[in-house]
């Protein structure tokens, strides 16, 4: 017997546990059990009575107890009444609490992000930064001409305070909703959780091995058995990448972070106004990179197509599935393929039938120049970035070019010298120093020096890494001033959410951080094909872009159209998507994808902006 009662207490308790209606059911089976025995033992007392009707006057009084005023009757009567009344306030006041405990709790669970998403079509981020809020930013820019766009964030932060942060750190969501959730982006029931299934793409925000580990449960996910959808990442060590693809396979889009930066880093450094072109390129935000299908161009040829649009550049096409970034001028335009454009939307791109008259007059006939060049550069500070730049520069650099790099500790100079770098083109002179230090700093500049590149230091605590940058900027710009010269400036910032502070010290400063990979990331996870183009850009092997003297295209004397630079450079094998001038005390003036049919008035030292293979 005894071991049928602990049977029974044990189911019971387990019972009890299932939450709020469990515990319901059991007050309600406990007050029905109790009336009826009421009723019973008040039938057993006067047989007279009816059964029902006394059961039914006890429960009436369980749940009323203000009844009690008007019953009257026997002693014994007056007494079990009496007792159901008391029960009565007693499973009532349960009841209450019971109810109220279960909302309290179902509204902890909404407040914690663990309720089921019920979306489709959303961008599901997974993981969380300090660099979300640039990935959000760029996500909400290009989603305002979607009437209902959705974006899921899944992290182990607590939602309410991810929800606060976002609400301090983005000023308007305008027609996007952003849901945070709160669990593991490592458990599969979390994932779905978020309807990862219906997802439109997914963005996983986090250091690499976490993004291999939460990559092995994506795969299982039912977003994998589906023909569309792709994960974007972004990947810190060059090692890890194959690791990544081999679980992703062809869903993955990877964003190799030291690899983009490094290259950003040397091309804007000896091109003054290339950050512009590449912060319009990576934002959603004005001019962008679309894919267009436009039959009547079937037939022609890609010059043609160059020359045949008003307010967009055409820069490649996509044939095959296979990306070609500036063709043959020659090719001929087939049926099915997509025209790559730079426009500031797809759907106002407008393509001339007629080709557009230029001025062939104006168009100068010089030889072709190399961008290489034997220039002196500057190196501040020491990362692991700036040995990956110094190496870049291999392949930018001429004869006779020096590097000079001030670092803060000796440690680092052994290891700049080991480099492999070709002595007859790049001389390298190291410096140790306080690299803040203004009196270091006077020693370490020349005027000779154009292009200076600052690093944060790696062996400062990562706190104090921007304060530092900051700093050496305001020196070199109080040197600029007294010496009278002008430096072009590469700064990079090592905390994204330092880089408005940073900008304050002078806006034509280019900031270098993760702030761009992260804007490549939110393009990527948009428009997955981008990430060919952003390779193909950022490589020293095919075509780049390029500042070039705009004199050595056009006749400068005479205002000239787009449409007539444009001419000038299909005719070197080239393609112009803008220019950029600089007037005196004013800020330089780029211009991306400019109205073709506009007259322009050009002065010597203005640039044009082209895609070249030099």
């Amino acid at each position: 017997m005894k071991r049928i009662l602990e049977r029974f207490k044990y189911r019971f308790d387990q019972f009890l546990s299932k939450g709020t209606v469990s515990l319901v059911l059991s007050l309600f089976l406990s007050m029905i059990v109790l009336v009826t025995a009421i009723g019973i033992v008040l039938f057993l007392i006067d047989p007279s009575g009816d059964l029902g009707v006394l059961v039914w006057t006890s429960f009436m009084q369980t749940l009323d107890p203000g009844n009690l005023s008007g019953e009257s009757g026997s002693a014994i009567y007056m007494i079990m009444m009496t007792i159901a009344t008391i029960v009565g306030i007693f499973i009532t006041s349960l009841f209450i609490s019971f109810i109220l405990n279960g909302f309290q709790s179902r509204l902890e669970n909404l407040s914690r992000g663990r309720s089921k998403v019920m979306e489709n079509g959303h961008t599901l981020i997974l993981g969380w930064d300090d660099n979300i809020y640039v990935v959000l930013e760029e996500l909400i820019e290009a989603n305002k001409s979607i009437r209902k766009s959705v974006i899921v964030i899944l992290s182990d932060n607590d939602s309410i305070e991810m929800n606060r942060n976002i609400k301090d750190n983005i000023r308007n969501s305008f027609n996007t909703k952003i849901i945070c959730r709160s669990g593991s982006i490592f458990k599969l029931d979390d994932l779905e959780m978020c309807s990862i299934a219906d997802a439109k793409s997914v963005i996983i925000l986090e250091n690499d091995m976490n993004t291999i580990k939460s990559l092995l449960v994506v795969v299982n996910s039912e977003f994998y058995q589906r023909p569309t959808g792709h994960v974007s990442a972004l990947m810190y060590d060059e090692c890890n990448i194959e690791v990544a693809k081999n679980i992703g396979k062809d869903k993955l889009e990877v964003i190799y972070l030291k690899s983009a930066i490094t290259r950003i880093i040397t091309q804007t450094c000896l091109q003054a106004g290339l950050s512009y072109v590449y912060n319009e390129l990576l934002e959603f935000a004005g001019d962008e990179i679309y894919f267009f299908k436009e039959n009547s161009l079937t037939g022609k040829t890609f010059e043609e197509a160059i020359l045949s649009t008003k307010n967009a550049v055409v820069i490649g096409l996509v044939r095959n599935n296979v990306t070609q970034v500036k063709p043959a001028m020659d090719t001929v335009i087939e049926e099915g393929d997509q025209l790559i454009l730079i426009a500031e939307d797809e759907d106002i791109a407008i393509f001339e039938k007629e080709p557009h008259a230029f001025h062939e007059a104006s168009i100068q006939k010089k030889k072709h120049r190399t961008s290489k060049r034997a220039e002196q550069i500057s190196i501040i500070g020491f990362n692991r970035k700036t040995v990956d730049v110094i190496m870049e520069f291999n392949n930018y650099l001429d004869k006779h070019s020096k590097i000079k790099v001030l670092v803060n500790s000796y440690d680092y100079i052994q290891e700049i010298e080991q480099l492999d770098i070709d002595a007859s083109n790049i001389e390298i002179e190291t410096f140790v120093g306080e690299t803040m230090s203004r009196e270091v700093l006077d020693n370490f500049m020349e005027e000779a020096c154009k292009y200076v590149i600052i690093f944060a230091n790696e062996n400062v605590p990562f706190e104090d890494q921007d304060s530092e940058t900051l700093l050496t900027l305001l020196h070199l710009r109080d040197i600029e001033e007294k010496k009278q010269t002008n430096f072009d400036i590469i700064t990079e910032i090592a905390d994204v959410k330092n880089s408005e502070i940073v900008d304050l010290a002078k806006v034509d400063d280019f900031i270098i951080s993760e702030l761009i990979a992260n804007k490549m990331l939110a393009q990527i996870s948009e428009n997955r094909h981008l990430i060919h183009i952003f390779n193909h850009l950022l490589s020293t092997e095919g075509s780049e872009i390029y500042l070039k003297p705009v004199e050595d295209y056009i006749d400068i004397h005479a205002d000239v159209d787009f449409y007539t630079l444009s001419k000038a450079a299909c005719q070197r094998e080239e393609i112009a998507i803008g220019f950029k001038m600089r007037r005196e005390a004013h800020l330089p003036i780029v211009n991306l994808n400019p109205d073709k049919s506009d007259l322009i008035h050009f002065e010597a030292g203005d640039m044009v902006i082209v895609i070249s293979e030099d």
